[in-house]
């Protein structure tokens, strides 16, 4: 027992290293043996069920939860030991592994590299757009932006002049170091800069300014800003990075994502389209168009 508990954590700690460092490495083997080791100490407190049952039951355990394919750990322990008595307890054994790690983890052993390294693998079998497109692929990285001090004259008259888009409707505003302090919509804005550009006492954004705005990171997917857009009823977020401090980066909108998602699309269409079959025929062997 001392052996294999010894051999459970050797081999448990030099994977785990191994994996986390960055580099690649095998994963069904050392699944295979710690799941073996693990059977090995069950057996010393579960009931004796034969030579190699627990061992076997546990490889096949281990490996269905981590890799999240139970039935292909239930043929390989049958495929090592030609014994189709064993369905049963694989199948138990299975399921509940299965189950346990899809709870607690987020993803599988076998797609959690490519998640850190920004790539998100869907379970379904048809891919989603908004899945696999990162916020930095599709935002807006020169949105205008507006002061924090800036007062209402000057407002009117950059408003009078055309100086900010006209098909822009959420507008950021950013402090003196370029930080996210808020957003003002476009018609909260024309509505003020009106009635407070004649104020004989100055007056600055600052005041009609939304200070807790729900915002988006350049790391996460479509379908995380979807999703938080649907729960918020916002269809427009600025995007600025992790941290403190919150610095600007750009802006997306609904109409951005749709964008995105239609050309997808038309880029799998594409790559779909069937070629014609005479199209690859040499061009002795071609049918010649018919004169009129």
């Amino acid at each position: 027992g001392r052996v294999v508990f010894v051999l459970l954590l050797v081999k448990g700690t030099i994977w785990a290293l191994s994996l986390g460092s960055g580099t690649s490495g095998g994963v069904l083997a050392p699944l295979l043996i710690m799941g073996g080791a693990l059977g090995g100490l069950e057996s010393a407190w579960f009931p004796d069920e034969g030579t190699g049952f627990w061992p076997l039951v546990s490889m096949a355990a281990v490996l269905a939860g981590t890799m999240r394919s139970p039935f292909t750990a239930m043929l390989f322990a049958v495929e090592l030991t030609h014994d189709l008595n064993l369905l049963l307890p694989l199948l138990i054994a299975a399921a509940v592994a299965h189950a346990v790690t899809v709870l607690v983890l987020r993803r599988s052993i076998l797609t959690e590299k490519l998640s850190r390294r920004g790539f998100h693998v869907s379970r379904e079998y048809a891919v989603d757009p908004l899945e696999i497109l990162m916020v930095k692929e599709v935002m807006d990285t020169a949105p205008s932006v507006l002061p924090v001090h800036v007062t209402a004259r000057e407002l009117a008259s950059s408003l009078a002049e055309g100086g900010l888009r006209k098909g822009q409707r959420l507008y950021p505003v950013i402090d003196g170091t370029g930080n996210l302090a808020g957003v003002v919509t476009r018609s909260d804005m024309e509505r003020w800069a009106k009635e407070t550009a004649h104020s004989s006492s100055p007056q600055t954004l600052w005041e009609i300014v939304h200070r807790d705005p729900v915002t988006a990171f350049p790391d996460e997917t479509l379908r995380e800003v979807i999703y938080r857009m649907s729960r918020s009823g916002r269809t427009r977020l600025p995007v600025v990075e992790r941290g403190s401090t919150r610095r600007l980066l750009g802006k997306i909108s609904l109409r951005d994502m749709l964008k995105a998602r239609a050309r997808h699309l038309e880029e799998e269409e594409r790559r779909e389209r069937i070629l014609p079959f005479k199209a690859v025929l040499p061009a002795w062997l071609r049918p010649k168009a018919s004169r009129p």
